[in-house]
Parts: structure tokens; C-alpha cells; sequence
């Protein structure tokens, strides 16, 4: 079996074995009187019935569907069945919500009239984004093919036959089929079509994935054999037992999705004002319970407060919480890092005009910085990101400093455990490493995103001093299909940002693709690696790398970067020397640059000793209060030793070859002297140095520097 074979056959297996990633509460409920979402098991605010259930993938971050997304929804639809399938399923007067689950790009369950009825996804091979349709969804949209009379598309009709073994879970076989559409490719979805009785009244009975083109049906049904279709649903009990008399306007009147985009986004905002409706008291439970948090913790903290607005919809919904507190006694920082949409610039100060908080805004701006650091490390990755600490976090320092004059500040931030598994680990509040001088509190960290878009779509924001309700801007992007602000190259972005990016905003597109395609040129990078996003990572996961081997693409996975990385071999592995003592003995792949590894090894251990006539360095210290003693060599070459078998070998030599790749890499970002809390780093004439006698030996320098986190994956693999 050959090595991609293995490697496939393998994730696969771990795939199956994987759990899901439940970040949080999933809780979801409709009520089918009022049409509408309920945020929890009780009853309706409305109609005081109570709902039922949805089976909502995790990680659950349910979202309301804007203009872009109903618009969306309808070309994709209509493509694939037929024109105004679309609007007819999805009308701007019924809810829609969106539930992102796990896929290579932007992929989301679409839920309407309090179903599931099928998956939005972006789909990298084709640029585009597709309709996946469930089962629930297929009968809904073969009914209304049939009322609006459209010729059969992407249809495949059985024969009395076969409609058992589909039902069976059977795949679509030849002799099973009567018929189909001629409009079928490889890897549609299609609707698989019974004739119930003798009358012809038909019915959507499974969905099917196809096998071939349709030009190859007729062939296979003259031969009475072959695979049509994989059975990805079929109609079941419980399938048949769900409410499906659905009512459809057959009359409504059609947008033209340009010309009418406001008008569009209204309508769709005013159905879901019905939302807000049906479940506010779940809502105010939740903001009270929000604003005692603030409260109490403004109280046993007792530091000047601020919130950190970054013109995105979690920390617009913070900012009204703290409001709600404080009135507009609070700072509000904005750390520009030079990469904002302008569109984000602009809702930065119509807030702070909204609010009457001109004179609370505070704004630190990067500017062009990002520009100069991607010479030296290359584009940002998903597990490389070197730019939210040399800008964001940069920049909210030199806030605090400036403001406070290095006294630590209370910050509130827009952060959800729905997030990311790092958010839903972390506590409410905490101190970042990166940022010491603040700390940080996160009310709405057990908010899903439609609590929060009901909250500040609706929820009154009334003034202090006039008693006047206010009307607060909220970014129009999101209207527009961008789902998530921020700096607008980010690799965290799907490549369906990026499209979109490419029209919305065509010149940050154009000088943020010459780049990378100019750095994949002089890389010896091929196309792919820029077409499909692989720059977005430094180390591929198993998903990525599949994806990659499944087109032939070429890369080294440790690194897209072809400029030789710092690696390790270890020459003996875990020894014991004939003096008892227990050794390891390593080389790095690179020559020490001798003055500029003595800068930075204070900051590993202060205590050394450089021989330079026979270029070697020695430590006798202690680690995690062991002893232990280390050579360096000027070749890259070290063998450390320790009396103690528990030694910490691995951590040692982890920052170790942290601070060698410091030494090699350096291009004075300056995030280590933003994170050390000694004052004992600093940057003079473009070199860091670092003050000894102030240096307590933390590591916080070496372990945040953004090479450490290459050189941490480097020694994973290393045989200890």
C-alpha cells in the first residue's frame, strides 16, 4: 500500500473515531404557530405554546440569515430545480437561520419553517457555493416544482421495483429506474422520484448522490445494470411522521437581487424582529445576567474599565452591555492593524458619534507594518499568527502605556465559546501573556450568535441623559455575506471570503494576491498552494494534507516555505552516561550566528559562560529546580545533561531551540518586548536586547515570540 493510501486510510479512521466539538450549550427550539426560533425549551413569548426541538449539528453557533445568504440560497437552489424554487421555499417573509459544522470551507445547516432542510456550502473546486439538500428539504422542493409546473430537474424517477430497496437504503440501481432528467452531473444531488399509485401523483422518497453523468444513464438502463446514485437519504418513519404540509406563496413577488438589496434586507430584518418577540424573556435573562457579571466585576477589580471595539458584532454587543453599566464613563480602544475593511474604519467612528463618546475613543493604528514583517516571516498561518500579536496586540499596549502609564486596565472584550475550543477552555476573566497590562473579561462568552443579533437588532438603546432612544451602526458588511470581520487577509478567513473580497473590495484583493502569488513563485511554490489556500498554514492538518494528496499537490508539509526552516536531529536519543548522569545529544541545522545568539540567551539562562577561542558555551543551572548542564556549540551542536531521570529534557530543549531560532530569525517585531513584564527588553537600532540584571528568567520572551511556534512543531517529531 502506498504512503498516501496509508495516510488516507488512516484519517479516515481517526475521523470516524473523532467527537464532535460541542463548544457549548446547543439548544434550539421552533415554534410552528409563530414560525419562529425559541432559544429555549419554554414556552413562546407569543403564542405561550411551546416548540419542538431541532437537531442541530455542533458546534451549534446558530446565526440568522441576512440578504447576501437568502440570495445566495436562491441562485443555488433555483440552478439545481428550477427557477423560483428558491424564493418560493425561502421567502424574505419566513426566518432563516444558518449553523456552521465542520467542512475544508464555509459549510452550514439552513433551517427554515423549523427544519433542516439542507447544507450551504462553499465548494473550493469550483470556486461557488452549492445546495446539499436533506431528505425534508427534497420533498419540499419536488412539491413545489410540481405546483409551479417546472419540467423535471436533476430527477431520477424509479420504477414500482425499485422503490422497496430504496427505502431499504439500497443505492439507485439500473433495474430500479424508469427515468430521469438529462440535466444530471457526477456528484449532483438528486431527487429520487416514486409514482405511488396508478394515479401518477408523485413523491420525493430519497436524495441521491450521482455516480455518473446522465449522458451514461441510458446506456446502463439498456444493460439492465450499474450504480445511478448513492442513497444518501431516503424517506423514513420519523421523516413521514414530520409535519410536511408546508404552505407556499406560489404569487409573491420576486426580488432582483441587485436592485433590490435593501429592500430585500428589510424585509428579511423585519420577520426576524418576530424572533426578538418570541423569546424575549429568554433574552432578558440573558442580559441581566450579563450585566451582573460587568457589575461584579468592576467591583472586585477596581480598574479604570474599557472595551475593546473592533467594529465586529461580538464587541458591538459588549459595548452595549458595559453601556448599559457605565453610561459613558469607560474608554473604547480600537486597535487598527492596518489590514481593516474600510467599511469597519468608518463603523469604528460613527459608534463612538452614536454613543457620544468621540472623546472615550481611542485609536492606535499599525499602519503599514504588516507590509514590512511578511518579508521576513512570510504570510501569517492558521498556527503562525505573528500579526495579532506584532499589531493587535501591540497596539492595545501602547494604548494602556500612553493612557495609564503601565497600570493594568480592566477590558472588556467581545469573545464566545462558540468560537473556538481556545475560548471555550478559557476563563471569563484572564490576563493574556501577550498583553499584560490587561485583563481581560468576556460577558457574553456563553452567547450563540443569534442571542447576540437579537440583542443588538433589537434591544432598545436608550440615552442617559434625554431618555431619546439611540440608533446604533452596525457594520453593513454583514448584510453583504461577509460573516466575519477583521483583518481582511486573515488565514483564519474561508476561501469564500476571499471571492467575495474579490468583488466587494477588489484592490486589498489585488495587492494581497500579487503578493502571495510573487512569494509562491520565488518559493518554487506551485499555483494550488495560492488557488486553494494552502498558505493558510504552516503545518497542513490530516484534512488539508488529504485534500492536497488527492490532487497531486506537492508541498512539504512542515512548512510552505522552501527557505530552509530550523530543524533538529537528536544523535543518540534519551542516553545514560557511565557517570550516571542522563543525557541527550542533539544538532541543530543551522550555524549559531554567534552575537546574536549571546543576545538572546539571557533570556534562557543569564548564567553562561562563552569560550571563544574553542566556540563553545557552558551552562551549569538549575530548571524546574533540577540541575542540569548544557554545551553549545558554535556548529549548532549541544549535549545536555542531568542527574535526574525526570528532567524536563523536552521543555529545555524546546526553548532552547526557541531562542536559537530567535537568534536567526529576529525582525524586530518587538513582541517580546511588549510582553515582558520586567521592562527588561528593548529594541535599539533595530536589534533586541535584553537588560540582565532585569531579566527574571519567565521565558514569556522566548515562548511568544512567533518563531517559537515554528520551532515547537520542528521538535514535536523529534525522537527523545
Amino acid at each position: 500500500m502506498s504512503t498516501s493510501k496509508r495516510s488516507l486510510k488512516g484519517f479516515q479512521k481517526r475521523k470516524r473515531e473523532m467527537k464532535a466539538p460541542y463548544l457549548g450549550q446547543i439548544s434550539l427550539f421552533w415554534c410552528d404557530y409563530c414560525n419562529a426560533p425559541l432559544l429555549d425549551n419554554i414556552e413562546c413569548d407569543i403564542c405561550k405554546n411551546k416548540g419542538h426541538k431541532i437537531p442541530v449539528s455542533p458546534p451549534g453557533d446558530i446565526r440568522p440569515a441576512f440578504a447576501d445568504d437568502y440570495i445566495t440560497l436562491w441562485k443555488c437552489i433555483d440552478k439545481l430545480f428550477g427557477k423560483r424554487v428558491g424564493e418560493t421555499l425561502l421567502p424574505t417573509s419566513k426566518i432563516a437561520l444558518l449553523s456552521r459544522i465542520g467542512g475544508l470551507d464555509r459549510t452550514e445547516e439552513v433551517i427554515v419553517d423549523g427544519k433542516i432542510i439542507g447544507i450551504l456550502q462553499f465548494n473550493i473546486l469550483i470556486n461557488d457555493f452549492e445546495f446539499l439538500p436533506k431528505m425534508i428539504g427534497g420533498i419540499f422542493i419536488f412539491k413545489i416544482q410540481e405546483a409551479l409546473n417546472l419540467l423535471p430537474k436533476k430527477h431520477i424517477i424509479l420504477n414500482t421495483d425499485g422503490i422497496p430497496f430504496i427505502l431499504n437504503g439500497k443505492s439507485i440501481l439500473a433495474p430500479g429506474v424508469e427515468n430521469y432528467s438529462e440535466d444530471i452531473k457526477k456528484g449532483d444531488h438528486c431527487l429520487i422520484i416514486s409514482k405511488d399509485n396508478p394515479s401518477g401523483n408523485s413523491q420525493c422518497i430519497a436524495i441521491g448522490v450521482a455516480r455518473e453523468n446522465s449522458s451514461n444513464f441510458q446506456e446502463m438502463l439498456e444493460k439492465n445494470y450499474g450504480e445511478l446514485a448513492k442513497n444518501k437519504a431516503h424517506l423514513n418513519l420519523s421523516t413521514k411522521n414530520e409535519n410536511t404540509n408546508i404552505e407556499f406563496d406560489l404569487n409573491q413577488k420576486l426580488y432582483d437581487s441587485n436592485d433590490d438589496f435593501e429592500q430585500i434586507n428589510k424585509l428579511i430584518l423585519l420577520s426576524l424582529k418576530q424572533a426578538y418577540q418570541t423569546n424575549y424573556q429568554y433574552l432578558q435573562r440573558k442580559i441581566k445576567k450579563s450585566l451582573k457579571f460587568i457589575k461584579r466585576t468592576i467591583e472586585e477589580i477596581k480598574k479604570p474599565v474599557a472595551v475593546a471595539y473592533s467594529g465586529g458584532k461580538d464587541s458591538l454587543g459588549v459595548l452595549l452591555l458595559v453601556w448599559k453599566v457605565l453610561d459613558r464613563n469607560f474608554k473604547i480602544f480600537f486597535a487598527d492593524t492596518g489590514l481593516e475593511l474600510p467599511e469597519v474604519l468608518e463603523n469604528v467612528q460613527n459608534i463612538a458619534k452614536d454613543l457620544k463618546m468621540e472623546s472615550n475613543l481611542i485609536v492606535e493604528s499599525a499602519n503599514d507594518i504588516f507590509w514590512d514583517l511578511i518579508e521576513s516571516f512570510g504570510p501569517p498561518g492558521r498556527d503562525y499568527r505573528f500579526c495579532c500579536h506584532s499589531l493587535k496586540a501591540q497596539n492595545i499596549m501602547k494604548i494602556i502605556n500612553n493612557i495609564y502609564g503601565g497600570e493594568k486596565v480592566l477590558v472588556f472584550l467581545g469573545q464566545r465559546q462558540y468560537e473556538s475550543l481556545n475560548r471555550m477552555r478559557s476563563k471569563k476573566v484572564y490576563v493574556n501573556s501577550f498583553i499584560p497590562l490587561q485583563i481581560a473579561a468576556t460577558p457574553i462568552k456563553s452567547w450563540n450568535a443569534l442571542t447576540l443579533w437579537l440583542f443588538i437588532l433589537f434591544e432598545p438603546v436608550k440615552d442617559f441623559e434625554s431618555e431619546s432612544l439611540l440608533d446604533v451602526s452596525i457594520t453593513p458588511l454583514y448584510y453583504k455575506g461577509h460573516e466575519r470581520l477583521g483583518c481582511y487577509l486573515c488565514p483564519a478567513s474561508n476561501l469564500s471570503n476571499f471571492k467575495l473580497l474579490k468583488t466587494s473590495h477588489p484592490k486589498l484583493y489585488e495587492r494581497w494576491f500579487s503578493f502571495l502569488n510573487s512569494y509562491a513563485q520565488k518559493h518554487k511554490l506551485p499555483k494550488e498552494w495560492v488557488q486553494y489556500g494552502l498558505w493558510r498554514f504552516k503545518q497542513y492538518s490530516p484534512q488539508w494534507k488529504n485534500f492536497a494528496d488527492s490532487l497531486n499537490i506537492l508541498i512539504d508539509y512542515n512548512s510552505p516555505d522552501s527557505s530552509a526552516p530550523l530543524n533538529l536531529n537528536i544523535a543518540k536519543g534519551f542516553s545514560q552516561n557511565s557517570d550516571s548522569d542522563f543525557s541527550i545529544k542533539g544538532k541543530f541545522s543551522h550555524t549559531l550566528i554567534i552575537d546574536d545568539f549571546l543576545r538572546f540567551l539571557p533570556a534562557l539562562n543569564k548564567d553562561f559562560h562563552w569560550d571563544e577561542v574553542n566556540g563553545i558555551i557552558d551552562i551549569n543551572s538549575e530548571f524546574k529546580k533540577k540541575p542540569y548542564s548544557l554545551k553549545i556549540f558554535i556548529d549548532g551542536s549541544f549535549i545536555l545533561n542531568s542527574k535526574e531521570k525526570e528532567f524536563d529534557f523536552y521543555k529545555l530543549t524546546e526553548l532552547l531551540m526557541g531562542t536559537v531560532s530567535r537568534s536567526l530569525y529576529c525582525n524586530n517585531c518587538k513582541t517580546c518586548v511588549n510582553v515582558c513584564t520586567q521592562n527588561a527588553i528593548k529594541s535599539e537600532s533595530g536589534k533586541i536586547i535584553i537588560e540582565n540584571d532585569k531579566c527574571i528568567n519567565c521565558y514569556d520572551c522566548i515562548t511568544h515570540c512567533p518563531f517559537f511556534q515554528l520551532a515547537k512543531k520542528a521538535i514535536e517529531n523529534v525522537n527523545f
